[in-house]
Formats: structure tokens, sequence, C-alpha cells
């Protein structure tokens, strides 16, 4: 079928043996374990917290086939709002390492750290099909596999989404290799459910057939095998997109710059090239006014660079292949087509593969003196990656030192300061985060989260009035966020004005009717009021809204207190501390619940297992206190 091969190169220059596929998966795994030993022990961070960590669809199979069903917007933090995103199958991927391994980040990561080396794997599979020398085609795979630019995909859980598109999008070139081979039905089929398992895993699955024709060309295939290929491609695609369609995904309104896609392209090369500093937000690295010699410049270094890809063609077709590669993986996200976050370094994670094979392509045809010079300079470079791979990972280890590391590469990134924000108060370090709020308001005065959460640390802190001033602010900057009407509901709460309590609450609920945390804030304002049996059916409201929710449990445990019902509190409580066990108000309420029913026995366990868990539980402190002096008296405190 095929009477010549673009690559031409013979067998006699293969310098594996026979075994060589066995022995490059053994020192590839090794390879990648080595690199990537210190990401084991992370933890869930940034966008994890959200989609893996507190997302409970992930313990349902039921609850997670509705990611067949719909679409998730994306992210609206960053620059470009708007869009949402489709890829049913690295939802199912996440629950499947949720099942196995509960939310024990180890288990994600040794699932990232799988897909990469399968990769890398892949790639070294295909290029050795496609007549490539052993060698060279171990060279490009084991590069490729320790690229610093590549950690962002692979150390961070959420960027598993490309991991398994490219996975997937290898596997179908596999099989569109085999199926020009031996025009076997079972290739096509297997090359058009790989298609389909690559594009319901990211959007990047839409660049299949773009490198299966890029395969086709390589390999001098025969115009029926193209109008074949590229018909089931063309079918699969409009397919995806149908139901992409139907399930609400579309793509962002925000960042569209094809006048600056050449400076981004150049960018993106640079940071695969000089991995100097890396940021897991890119988005202020988006081009906007670039002066129109520096737009100039890139454009003719890009046009430059296509001839170079024509010439080499048939000189060194490796390099030629790479660039042709290297070209369709990055285009798309220079600019062409508009993407919510504008850049990011997960996105030269295909690109990436077509960079290391021009490099090593050109240097494997090098035969005179140069050859050491040449391969001396890439030895250098591969272990200065290395290194500052080695440096990336540990950065993973800690929340707050990726932000850190991150602003220092983008330190106009208003996203990094609120998260290092959310960082530091997690840690208790309240004068940190408000700083890291206040700075990233700075930056971005519309930036509404860390006007809230700043408005949260100074209700903490007593400062009531500036904290109202702050909810206030972001009310007028979007009204219709429910979020916002609830933190001033509970503000209002605690001052214990309830009636606008009440008012903020059922605004949020009239702009989110499923809100749970306003239906818990309104049946806290029932309970307040006296009108118990409007603050059971709200709490009983919350919970079939989320049967996993502790606090619905504990708060409907403490209104059974509160009327004397021991038994049902104490039921309650123990629902509530079974679906969190660190839940320190629940174990105070059920002390209060043992010490009431005559068990200062189990009602001292309780106290000690919430202070625990919150060492500055004054409340409970003073309980416990009372309670092993004199264990006959009734506790004086019950709820804060």
């Amino acid at each position: 079928m095929i009477s010549s091969t673009r690559f031409g190169i013979k067998s006699e220059l293969e310098v594996f043996p026979s075994h060589s596929d066995l022995w490059f998966a053994i020192v590839s795994a090794c390879w990648v374990a080595l690199l990537y030993r210190h990401v084991i022990g992370a933890g869930f961070v940034y966008d994890d917290v959200a989609q893996i960590q507190n997302n409970h669809a992930l313990a349902s199979w039921h609850a997670v086939r509705e990611y067949t069903r719909s679409a998730v917007p994306f992210n609206t933090e960053f620059r470009s709002i708007g869009g949402s995103f489709y890829r049913p199958l690295f939802w199912f991927s996440l629950a499947l390492d949720r099942a196995l391994w509960g939310l024990n980040a180890t288990g994600f990561h040794v699932t990232n750290l799988f897909l990469h080396w399968a990769s890398g794997l892949l790639t070294f599979l295909l290029l050795r099909k496609l007549r490539v020398p052993g060698l060279l085609a171990a060279a490009v795979s084991i590069i490729w596999l320790g690229l610093p630019i590549n950690c962002e995909v692979v150390a961070w859980i959420s960027g598993r989404s490309i991991a398994l598109a490219v996975l997937f999008l290898l596997a179908s070139l596999l099989s569109a290799e085999w199926y020009l081979r031996s025009n076997n039905i079972v290739a096509l089929l297997c090359g058009a459910i790989a298609s389909f398992a690559s594009l319901f895993s990211h959007e990047i699955g839409i660049l299949t057939l773009p490198m299966v024709w890029l395969l086709l060309y390589a390999a001098g295939a025969l115009p029926r095998v193209w109008l074949v290929l590229s018909g089931v491609g063309i079918a699969i695609d409009a397919v995806y997109l149908s139901i992409r369609h139907l399930a609400g995904g579309h793509l962002s309104s925000g960042v569209h710059l094809p006048i600056g896609f050449a400076i981004s392209f150049w960018k993106y090369v640079a940071w695969m090239l000089l991995p100097l500093r890396m940021s897991i937000d890119r988005s202020t690295d988006v081009p906007t006014n670039n002066p129109p010699l520096t737009t100039a410049a890139a454009f003719i270094g890009l046009m430059a660079l296509l001839i170079a890809l024509l010439q080499l063609r048939r000189m060194i077709p490796e390099a030629a292949a790479g660039l042709a590669w290297l070209c369709i993986a990055l285009v798309p996200f220079c600019g062409v087509v508009p993407i919510y976050q504008g850049m990011a370094e997960r996105y030269t994670y295909l690109a990436a593969l077509g960079l290391v094979l021009t490099i090593v392509g050109l240097l494997y045809r090098i035969r005179d003196w140069r050859i050491s010079l040449a391969w001396c300079a890439l030895v250098l470079w591969v272990f200065w990656g290395v290194w500052r791979l080695n440096a990336r990972v540990l950065d993973w280890r800690d929340e707050i030192s990726i932000y850190a590391k991150s602003l220092e590469a983008t330190p106009k990134s208003s996203v990094l300061l609120y998260n290092l924000g959310v960082a530091f108060a997690a840690a208790g370090d309240i004068s940190k985060a408000a700083d890291y709020y206040q700075r990233a308001i700075g930056l971005n005065p519309h930036y509404t989260s860390a006007i809230i959460n700043l408005g949260n640390l100074f209700q903490r802190q007593g400062n009531y009035s500036q904290s109202l001033a702050l909810y206030q602010q972001a009310i007028s900057l979007d009204p219709r966020d429910p979020d916002t009407w609830v933190d001033l509901g509970n503000l209002y709460l605690q001052l214990a004005a309830t009636e606008t309590a009440k008012d903020a609450y059922q605004k949020a609920l009239g702009l989110k009717s499923d809100d749970v945390e306003a239906i818990i804030g309104l049946g806290a304002v029932f309970q307040r009021s006296g009108n118990f049996s409007a603050a059971e059916q709200a709490y009983q409201r919350a919970i079939a809204l989320d049967p996993s929710l502790a606090s619905g449990y504990c708060d409907l445990g403490a209104l059974f207190l509160q009327e004397g019902n021991l038994a049902a509190a104490r039921e309650e409580l123990a629902r509530a501390i079974e679906h969190n066990s660190s839940y320190a108000l629940a174990y105070f309420d059920l002390g209060v619940v043992y010490q009431e029913s005559g068990r200062p026995d189990l009602a001292v366990k309780m106290y000690r297992k919430a202070l625990e868990i919150q060492p500055d539980y004054q409340h409970a402190r003073s309980n416990l206190e009372r309670l092993e002096a004199r264990p006959s008296v009734p506790p004086s405190d019950t709820r804060p």
C-alpha cells in the first residue's frame, strides 16, 4: 500500500535489540518515576479543591453521569469570561480514581504519572512504526517526558484532561498507521474510538484529524487511504461537535487575538526552550498592545519557520515533521481560537513533542565535527531542564509555594494573589491573607471574590463595619451573585439582625433557588426567631438537596437539642460526623447532648475531640473544664 516513506530510514540503522519496546517501556517508566517522585506526596491544589476534593458528584456514578449530558462553565476568574467545556471522560477518570483511592491525592497523582508515561511510550511506538531509528525515537520520547514545561499537566491533577486527550490522540495515530499498513477495518474502528475518547477528554482532541493528515503525508499514503481516514475523521468531529452543542458546551467569548498570534507562538516556544520561571496563570502574558515592529518581526519569524519546514522536507524529514507537528499543535492556542484563559503552559504539552522531534532530528543528521558540540549542547539542555523540572515538582507539593513561585513569573496576576490569600487564610495567617486580597483588588478592582473573602476576614476579626462595606461593594459590582447575598445574610445573622438577614437569604434564593447555604441560613433565622417548624423544614430541604451536607445535619441536630429532643439530636449529629469526621461544631453539640443525657464520660470525649480539631474552641474548652471540675453541673455554654 505504501510506495515509499517520507522518513526513509532503513532498518539497518536500528540500534535497539529485538525487545526494544519492552526495554523502552521499563526505562521510561523508571525515568518518569524518578523525575516526578516528589509529586507523589502532594495534595489537592488550585482547581483540584473544587473539582475533586469538594466535588461530591465524583462519589456517585449516577451523579457523574450528568457530565455526559451537560457542560461545565469555565472559570470566570480569568480575564476572558464565558464559555463552557464538555469533557465527560475527564470526569469519569476522576470518579474512577475517587472510587479506587477515596480522597487520597497520591492515587490521583499516580494516575497522572501513568498517563504521561503512556503517552511517551506511544510516541516511541509511533515513531518506530514510521521507520524512525530506535535511538532517535527513544531520545525524542525520553527528552519530552522530562521537559519542565509539561509539569503543569503532570503534577497538577486537574491538568489531566490534556494528558488524557493526547494519549488517545497518539493511540488514534497508531491506529491510522495500522490501517495504512493492513487496510484492516478493526484498525479503523480502534482509531475512531480513540478519536472520540480524545475529544471527550479535552478540546485539543480536535487536532487528531490534522495530525492524521500529517502522518498520511509522511507515510506517502495512497489517495484512497486519505479519503477513508479523512471521511471518518470529519464524521467523528461533526458528531462530537453536535453532542457538545446539545450538552451546552461552547467556546469562550474571551481572548481572541489573531493579530498577535505570532507573538504568542514565539512566547510558547521560548517557554519550552528556556523554562526559567513558570506560572500556573499565564493569562497576563496574552499579547495585547504590542509595538508594530515587534508584531511584524514575530510574523516574519513565523514565515521563516514555514520556509525552513518546506526546505527540510526532503533533506531532514524528521525535523520537517517535527516543525509541522509543532505548528499544528500550537497555532490554535495562539489567539486564533478564543480560549477562556488566553495562554497557559499546559497548552504546549502536545506541541512540545514536535519541538523535540525537530531538535533531535536535526542533530541526528549532523555527520561532521559539529556533532559532538551539538550533542553536548543538547545533553546540557536536557540536564538543565531536569534540574528545573525537579524544582518545579517540589513547588507543586505545597499550595503556597506554587502560587508564590508562579507570582514571580506573572506578578500582575490577580488570580494568583487571590489564591495566596485563600491559602494563607486556610493556614491561619490572617494578616498575610488580607494583604494578598488587597493586592488582588488593587490589580483588579472588580474582583468580587477577593472583595468578599476580605470581608469574611474582617468579619472573623469582629470588624463588622468594614466587612459590611466590602459586601455591599461586591453587591454593587455584581448584584446577581447569590454567594455575596449569603455572606451578607451571615453577617446580619451574627449581628442578630434577623429580619435583614432573612431578606438577604431570600434574595440569594431568588437568584438561585437551590442554594443550600442560603436555605440553611434561612433555617437559622427561623430557629432564632422561635419558628422551629419552619427551621426544621429549611434544614430538611437543604439535606434533601445535598445528602452529604454535614452542616445541614449538624444544624438540624442543634435544633432538636434546643427543643429537648435529645435522641433525635444525637442521631442527626452522628450523621454530621459521619459525613465530616473533622467537624468540630458537631462534636461540641454531641458533647452537649451527652452531658444533657447524663453521660459525662462521652461528653468529655466529644469536647476533647472538638478541641483536637480546633484547639482555640473556647466554648468546648469551657464546657470541658467545668465538666472535669464538677461533673454534676449541667453545661452553661451550648452553641457559640
